[in-house]
């Protein structure tokens, strides 16, 4: 009885603490480069860029897709996203002329598309000029997306921006609340 009691009243104290530090994002916790940090960047930037709230560069997210493909991906698919990742670099300075990360935000808009034209094409379709069986070839840029909108809605920057709003509710939940233009879905007061 004694043993029970203590491990509830042990689980109950470090448990709070474990969740809280699992849930906080340190972007110096990446071991990748400064080159690929600018890949990552400029590849999130183009999917989500700085208008009159934060982009995706200042949310530090191509640090959190580096920390998300390190940790928490199976080997086999680390390695399709990280030659997603090259081949992008590769490809980008081809048809851009310059590095991908130092093309301007329409170039690489115009070059991602291709990218994620093919990551939306069926099974049996042609992309790239080739016909693909099974998986599409760049399903890897889907990721990318993915990661990227994971990072930066959960991010403070998305937060304290404005671009999310959370108004915790204490009462009853009602599905027919008045809503206009001026409503905020999420409200951070951190």
């Amino acid at each position: 009885m004694v043993q029970r009691m203590a491990m509830a009243i042990g689980g109950t104290l470090v448990a709070p603490t474990v969740l809280l530090e699992s849930c906080s994002f340190d972007p110096d916790t990446t071991t990748a480069g400064p080159l690929r940090l600018a890949m990552l960047d400029a590849i999130a930037e183009t999917i989500i860029p700085r208008t009159a709230t934060a982009g995706a560069r200042d949310a530090k997210i191509g640090a959190f897709i580096d920390v998300m493909i390190r940790d928490c991906y199976y080997p086999d698919m680390q390695e399709k996203l990280n030659a997603g990742i090259k081949e992008i670099a590769v490809e980008g300075k081809k048809a851009i002329g310059r590095p991908f990360e130092e093309a301007t935000q329409m170039e690489r808009e115009e070059f991602l598309k291709a990218y994620d034209e093919a990551a939306n094409q069926k099974p049996g379709e042609k992309v790239f000029g080739y016909r693909q069986e099974g998986k599409v070839a760049a399903d890897f840029f889907t990721t990318l997306k993915e990661l990227t909108l994971l990072g930066y809605f959960t991010s403070e920057e998305a937060a304290t921006d404005g671009v999310i709003n959370y108004e915790p509710v204490p009462t009853k939940y009602d599905p027919c609340a008045p809503v206009d233009e001026n409503t905020k879905v999420f409200y951070s007061n951190i």
